[in-house]
C-alpha cells in the first residue's frame, strides 16, 4: 500500500458566495492533480474545510493564521497545512504579500484578495500553493516550475516541478509518510520524545535550521545586537574589565562562553513564549520538531552573535594604543593571548547583554523573523 501525504486546506474567512467557494475548492483538486501524477509513489489526499473564524474583509497577520494552521493541522492529522483566506495579509518586510511559508510549522498563509475572480483565480491559486507547499519541503526560488518566485498575481502560472524538484521532494515526503511517534503503542518520557524527535529525522531538522539563516538573527534582532554593543562600549574603555578579562584562565572563557550561549538563549526563548505555538495539550511530534527547529535557530544566532563581538572587540583591541592598554593594567604587556581572552570575556557579557534587549523585542516581530521562511 502506498504510504498517504495528507493535506489541508482551511477556509478561515467568513465566505458564502457559492461561486467563490467553488473556485477555491477547485484550486484544492489541481493541487491534488499535479502532486498525484508527479509523485505517484504516494497516496495524496487533499482535504477542503472552513471556518468561519474571520469577516471576509479587513486585513490579517499571517503569523496569527500560521497558528491556526498549526491547531488545524494537529486536530485533523494531516502532513501540511494551508490557511486560506479572501482577505489581505498584512506585510512586515514588502509593501504587500499573498503567501507565506512556514517549514518551521509546515503551514502555508495564502490570500486572494489580489486575484481576479474572473482570471482563473482556481489556477493561480493552485499555483500559489505548490510555490509554498515547495519552501514547506525546503525548495529554493528557481527559474522553472513553481518556485519562480511571482512579483504579481499575474505571474502565477499552474505547472509542474521539474526533475530536479521532483527528486529533492521526494527525499522529504519519504520522512512526511513515516509515522509519527505518538502514533506508536509506546510510552515516552518528555526528554525521550525530544530525542527520538530530533532522530528520527537529523538531517531534515538540520536543513530546517540551515533554512533559516541563523547566522542573520543579529542583524534582525536589532534591539538585542544593540543592548551588546551599547554594554560592551562602556566596559571597552575601563579599566576594570581589561584588568579582569585578561586574567580568567581558557577553560573559564570557554564554560563561560556555553553557559552563557545556553541561557542567552533559553531566556530568549522562555521570555518570547517561541515554544507557545499551539494549545495541543500532550506532545506531538510535529510541535516538538518545530521547537528544536526554533530552540537551535535561536541558539546558533546567539553563537553568531558571540563571534561577531569576539571579531570586533579583537579588532578594535589590535588598533587601540598598547600605551594606552599597558597604563590601564599597571604596566603589564600585552600580548596576543591576552587580547584573546578579552575579547572572549567581552563575548559573553556581549551575549548576556543582548539576551535582556533581545526581550525588549516586540513577540510578533522575533516570531515572525523565526516563523516566516519569506512573504510571497
Amino acid at each position: 500500500m502506498k504510504p498517504l501525504i495528507q493535506i489541508g486546506y482551511v477556509l478561515v474567512s467568513a465566505v458564502t458566495d457559492a461561486q467563490r467557494l467553488d473556485t477555491y475548492r477547485r484550486a484544492s483538486e489541481l493541487v491534488h492533480h499535479v502532486l498525484s501524477r508527479q509523485f505517484t509513489d504516494y497516496q495524496w489526499q487533499v482535504d477542503f474545510i472552513i471556518r468561519h473564524r474571520y469577516p471576509p474583509h479587513g486585513a490579517l497577520d499571517p503569523l496569527e493564521l500560521l497558528e491556526v494552521g498549526v491547531q488545524e493541522k494537529i486536530k485533523n492529522r494531516w502532513d501540511y497545512a494551508m490557511v486560506l483566506v479572501s482577505n489581505e495579509l498584512k506585510a512586515r518586510y514588502r509593501i504587500s504579500t499573498i503567501g507565506v511559508p512556514s517549514s518551521a510549522f509546515e503551514v502555508g498563509v495564502l490570500s486572494s484578495y489580489e486575484m481576479n475572480e474572473y482570471g482563473e483565480m482556481d489556477k493561480k491559486l493552485a499555483s500559489l500553493s505548490l510555490h509554498l507547499l515547495g519552501h514547506l519541503w525546503g525548495l529554493s526560488h528557481s527559474q522553472q516550475g513553481p518556485m519562480v518566485p511571482p512579483e504579481r498575481t499575474d505571474d502565477l502560472s499552474l505547472s509542474f516541478f521539474t526533475e530536479t524538484q521532483q527528486q529533492s521532494i521526494s527525499r522529504r515526503l519519504e520522512e512526511a509518510a513515516d509515522a509519527r511517534l505518538e502514533e506508536e503503542d509506546r510510552k515516552r518520557s518528555k526528554l525521550l520524545f525530544f530525542w527520538h524527535t530530533f532522530w528520527s529525522d537529523p538531517r531534515g531538522i538540520l536543513q530546517g535550521i540551515w533554512g533559516y539563516s541563523p547566522w542573520k538573527l543579529p542583524l534582525k534582532m536589532g534591539r538585542m545586537t544593540a543592548a551588546a554593543a551599547v554594554s560592551l562600549l562602556f566596559l571597552l574603555l575601563g579599566a576594570e574589565s581589561w584588568d579582569m578579562g585578561i586574567h580568567f584562565c581558557p577553560i573559564s572563557l570557554v564554560t563561560g562562553s556555553i553557559v552563557s550561549l545556553l541561557g542567552a538563549t533559553i531566556f530568549i526563548y522562555y521570555g518570547q513564549n517561541l515554544g507557545q505555538i499551539s494549545r495541543q495539550i500532550g506532545l506531538r511530534e510535529q510541535l516538538v520538531r518545530t521547537r528544536i527547529v526554533i530552540f537551535n535557530t535561536l541558539l546558533i544566532g546567539m553563537c553568531f552573535l558571540w563571534l561577531f563581538l569576539f571579531v570586533l572587540i579583537l579588532g578594535i583591541g589590535m588598533f587601540l594604543p598598547e600605551m594606552v592598554i599597558e597604563s590601564w593594567l599597571g604596566g603589564t604587556g600585552i600580548k596576543l593571548v591576552h587580547l584573546v581572552k578579552y575579547s572572549a570575556f567581552m563575548g559573553i557579557i556581549g551575549v548576556l547583554a543582548g539576551a535582556m534587549g533581545g526581550n525588549l523585542e516586540e513577540e510578533e516581530e522575533i516570531k515572525a523573523d523565526l516563523f516566516y521562511d519569506e512573504e510571497t
